[in-house]
């Protein structure tokens, strides 16, 4: 791999041994994918941070980092950890807030901006063309398919090695001539009401990058099935036809596909019928318009009845602009969570039925919770809890 001057001081350790294991981890990664050099990146999201994630050996690493003197050398953002930052919520455990607040403190003292939050193009939205480091499957996706900027799907060490030297490898979806979709899938319309259930569909059974025609859906809709593609299929990017910026990728295609309301039937679940039900919405993090939306509801219909509860994840800069309606939320029995989800953390009670728009949450909590999931639409997940 060829280095310029600066990134081979980087490398044997003139700028500290925080950047030089992070340039090393850059270069090694790049070489096992044929690298042939590196680029200079804008943004970096680190993801891997969450306490009940990388536990004490993930902490000592990043505490290292930063006493060894590593510093932010771009833009930084920060996933989610495993607490809630508004204090307020009683399903969110708060029994790792101190291991976590290790973590929060060495990040935003090595010029992080704490953020916590898997949607950070809320917070930053990249520009087309604009090289990233992204951790966070779901961001990655929204990154590459909706802005048509540029991020491979890095790993939490990755990126912030990415974070604290300003580069990344020059490989994957950095390179035009690999972002080609090979599988046109045309989206009836029933396949468009479940995002989620279409995102699992595509992770499932699409190998390739693939081209959607009939699904243009609004950007809160296309993060829910980005995200479960890159759940249950690794996907990193994915063509939209009249939503992703065509000149960022091209079509070749071997293979056309259609993906009808039949197809998605086995990843939805039962309607539950009995028993405590766990209403979710926020994963991805809920944008502003969808808080808006579900407000607007809960006002309507007031205190939250029975054993259900309804749980919402925001985005912690969401929580500091809106505290007077997430206060309103909580007094009619509806928990709201800063910059945490239960992917990343873990519940204070069990529940017998899991109800969310999220296929990225079917995906990851039916096995974590080992739960009953019914995978529906935002306003079905309302109802039900207020059945």
């Amino acid at each position: 791999m060829f280095l310029t001057r600066e990134q081979e001081r980087m490398l044997n350790g003139e700028y500290g041994w925080a950047v030089a294991k992070a340039m090393a981890i850059i270069v090694k990664t790049g070489e096992v994918l044929g690298a042939s050099r590196l680029v200079e990146i804008s943004h970096a999201h680190v993801s891997g941070v969450s306490y009940t994630n990388i536990l004490d050996p993930g902490l000592d690493f990043v505490r290292r980092l930063f006493l060894s003197g590593g510093r932010a050398r771009v833009y930084t953002t920060i996933n989610p950890g495993c607490v809630d930052y508004s204090g307020l919520s009683s399903l969110i455990d708060g029994s790792f807030n101190e291991k976590q607040a290790v973590i929060d403190e060495s990040l935003i003292r090595m010029g992080f901006k704490p953020v916590f939050t898997c949607i950070p193009y809320y917070h930053r939205p990249p520009s087309q063309g604009e090289f990233l480091a992204w951790g966070e499957s779901s961001a990655i996706a929204v990154a590459n398919s909706y802005y048509g900027a540029s991020s491979n799907r890095e790993g939490g060490p990755l990126a912030l090695a990415a974070a604290l030297t300003g580069y990344t490898y020059y490989a994957g979806l950095h390179i035009p001539e690999n972002r080609v979709a090979r599988v046109v899938v045309r989206v009836d319309p029933s396949a468009s009401r479940n995002p989620g259930a279409l995102g699992l569909w595509i992770g499932e059974n699409i190998r390739e990058i693939p081209l959607l025609k009939g699904f243009n859906p609004p950007l809160w809709d296309l993060k829910i099935m980005l995200a479960a593609s890159a759940a249950s299929g690794s996907h990193a990017f994915i063509a939209v036809e009249k939503i992703t910026p065509r000149g960022f990728y091209k079509v070749d295609p071997l293979e056309k596909v259609e993906v009808e309301w039949r197809d998605l039937e086995k990843y939805i679940g039962l309607e539950p019928s009995g028993g405590s039900v766990l209403g979710y919405l926020g994963c991805p993090h809920l944008h502003p318009w969808e808080f808006h939306l579900v407000y607007e509801y809960v006002k309507r219909r007031g205190r939250l009845p029975g054993r259900n509860r309804l749980l919402l994840t925001i985005p912690l800069e969401v929580y500091e602009r809106y505290r007077d309606k997430v206060l309103y939320l909580r007094s009619l029995g509806v928990d709201v969570a800063a910059g945490t989800c239960p992917v990343v953390s873990r519940l204070t009670r069990r529940f017998d039925h899991l109800v969310t728009n999220s296929g990225k949450a079917v995906f990851y909590l039916s096995k974590q919770l080992k739960i009953n999931y019914y995978l529906t639409e935002t306003r079905r997940v309302l109802e039900i809890v207020y059945a």
